[in-house]
């Protein structure tokens, strides 16, 4: 549903009024308040994220309701139901805003992980948020009323659902007093200005700008032309309750809008007078998330609900399709997403409890858009049980023991035997090593001299800059300090912002877009094979503008050591570096020398066929 006249008059009747945040709960529309937070924080886009500096914006952002003692209670809305020529043609509208000659023209698009780093920021600060299957103004609105606290959103026509609306943007923390200044809407003072009370779900289903019988509903009002909300209200006032129903829809005179009408109206007087939302507001009376049991009719939605599936699989599960890159930089080299196809297979496979994946892929072929059906079929034994968190044997109820993304590893990267190679390297990079030994083994033998750029960043954000920011508490630097202080400066102009105009590559580019989609993938993919890894910590990993910079700086592995060894020689940093890479170089040797040793065991095998 589209409300974009009706939120705008709202807006301009000055309805809001003067009101104090602090010690109270507030449901937070998770997509209204983080809207356009990621150009906000000043950090560029057209190399990837700079995750690091965007988590902090969000985390300082987020602060000052921790600070006022708000309890936020965040919800985002999941998947958006458009039909397959609808989508074909959003696709579309993308790739032409992204054609473009010269790179200072590139239309601003939000990057990959954005999403992502919101949600891990707020598990992060232990904020709790709910992600819906589809829309999420059910949620928002049940949840509101369950707490009976106002909802921080932009829509501002919720508060005609008994709700009251707090615009994001006008919230200002109080330093020193601990409380939030902002602007309400009152529900009741909202609902008085329209003053239709009773008949206020047929007003909304009329002004509601995404039903197909918009245009239709239209002609029955007299002086539509220009805004029109307050029409459409005057009309309303003037109908008897009794009959304002039939009124409308003799005035639909096409079936299929008669019914879309319909069907609009029952869902806004449901949410009007019983918004439920049993799941979500379950979920913030819980301590802790849904637990998933096969035999569960709702495990999907309340996987999606905690994060533990991500937003990406509600399509590819119920309707198999998966959307290409949105980020486009080079028009010659295939759609960045292809690189990760292989992973979402699994993942459609796991979800459908099924060895075979046929999925249809919306994406970009040259400077256009191309549907195409891809396959694939899994010949050992994919075991779905193994996504959920327990099951069932007879009365009693186990944990689940089934290491699912291990067994996908041994399919894809056979001999890698990770945990072994990884004996001396932090956990929490695990899974950033096997996502470049995969897209190195599998998709772009080139990227080698780029990994070493990309584990340098996960040193620098992660273990280095914890330590330095731990250090920026205190007024002095012990000597045993200033070793990470000393390995961070080395390479903090690694972050300066890149001058695009001289040192742009789109080849370059491209391939670590290719890359963060394999990452992205293969956490989706880890978190619903129950995360037996830890998951990429993204804001303690990647530096877009860092992993470029040092890309180009440094010729190869030798060029890049050899300044370590001058700059950080002796330091722990320098260490833990060689063992994460010595981890990643033993793991991708092992993967090809099994490889290797397969195809000469293949020609061998021939060969004995042949005599």
């Amino acid at each position: 549903m589209k409300f974009t006249s009706l939120r705008r008059c709202i807006k301009n009747r000055n309805l809001g009024s003067p009101y104090i945040l602090s010690d109270c709960d507030v449901v937070v529309d998770g997509d209204s308040f983080f809207k356009d937070t990621y150009s906000n924080s000043n950090s560029q886009y057209i190399l990837g994220p700079d995750c690091d500096r965007y988590a902090d914006f969000l985390i300082n952002k987020l602060s000052i309701f921790l600070d006022s003692h708000v309890k936020c209670h965040f919800i985002f809305k999941g998947a958006t139901k458009l039909n397959m020529d609808e989508r074909q043609k959003f696709h579309e509208s993308i790739i032409h805003d992204r054609i473009v000659t010269k790179i200072k023209t590139a239309p601003y698009f939000q990057p990959l992980f954005a999403q992502d780093i919101q949600k891990q920021v707020l598990e992060e600060m232990d904020i709790k948020y709910f992600v819906c299957e589809y829309d999420s103004i059910e949620a928002i609105i049940g949840v509101a009323r369950k707490l009976k606290c106002p909802v921080l959103t932009n829509k501002l026509e919720y508060s005609l659902f008994g709700v009251s609306c707090i615009p994001p943007n006008f919230v200002l923390y109080i330093k020193g007093c601990n409380k939030l200044i902002c602007q309400i809407y009152e529900n009741e003072k909202v609902k008085n200005v329209f003053g239709v009370y009773n008949k206020t779900p047929m007003l909304l289903a009329l002004l509601n700008e995404n039903g197909i019988y918009f245009e239709q509903a239209k002609e029955i009002i007299d002086d539509m032309e220009g805004d029109a909300t307050w029409p459409v209200v005057k009309w309303v006032k003037r109908q008897r309750q009794a009959t304002i129903a039939s009124t409308v829809l003799k005035g639909i005179h096409d079936n299929e809008h008669r019914d879309a009408f319909n069907k609009v109206h029952e869902r806004i007087q449901t949410l009007y007078l019983y918004p439920f939302c049993n799941l979500a507001v379950k979920y913030f009376q819980k301590n802790k998330v849904h637990s998933l049991f096969r035999d569960d009719k709702k495990w999907f939605a309340k996987g999606i609900s905690n994060g533990r599936i991500a937003p990406a699989f509600i399509d590819l599960k119920k309707k198999g399709l998966v959307f290409g890159s949105m980020l486009m930089n080079d028009m010659k080299r295939p759609d960045a997403m292809l690189a990760a196809v292989e992973i979402v297979s699994y993942s459609h496979c796991l979800l459908t409890n099924s060895q075979s994946s046929t999925i249809t892929f919306i994406g970009r072929q040259n400077d256009r858009t191309c549907i195409q059906e891809i396959s694939n079929h899994w010949d050992r034994k994919i075991p779905q049980r193994g996504i959920f968190t327990k099951h069932r044997d007879g009365k009693k109820i186990k944990m689940n023991d089934c290491d699912v993304f291990k067994e996908f590893l041994e399919v894809v990267l056979p001999g890698s035997n990770f945990r072994y190679h990884f004996l001396f390297v932090p956990q929490d990079c695990w899974l950033l090593i096997i996502t470049l030994v995969y897209y190195i083994f599998k998709k772009n033998e080139d990227f080698l001299n780029a990994a070493y750029c990309v584990l340098l960043s996960y040193i620098v954000l992660g273990p280095v800059s914890k330590q330095v920011d731990e250090l920026k508490k205190v007024e002095s630097i012990l000597n045993s300090s200033k070793d990470c202080v000393s390995f961070y400066n080395n390479f903090k102009r690694m972050f300066d912002k890149v001058d695009l105009s001289q040192k742009y590559n789109s080849s370059v580019v491209h391939s670590f877009s290719e890359f963060q989609h394999c990452l992205q993938n293969m956490n989706y993919l880890n978190k619903l094979c129950g995360e037996k890894i830890p998951c990429t910590v993204y804001h303690d990993t990647y530096n877009a503008s860092f992993i470029y910079n040092a890309f180009m700086f440094f010729k190869d592995k030798n060029d890049l050591m050899e300044y370590l060894e001058n700059k950080c020689a002796g330091s722990i940093y320098l260490e833990m570096f060689k063992k994460v890479v010595d981890g990643f170089e033993k793991c991708l040797s092992a993967v090809e020398v099994f490889a290797k040793n397969n195809v000469l065991e293949a020609s061998v095998i021939s060969n004995e066929i042949k005599t």
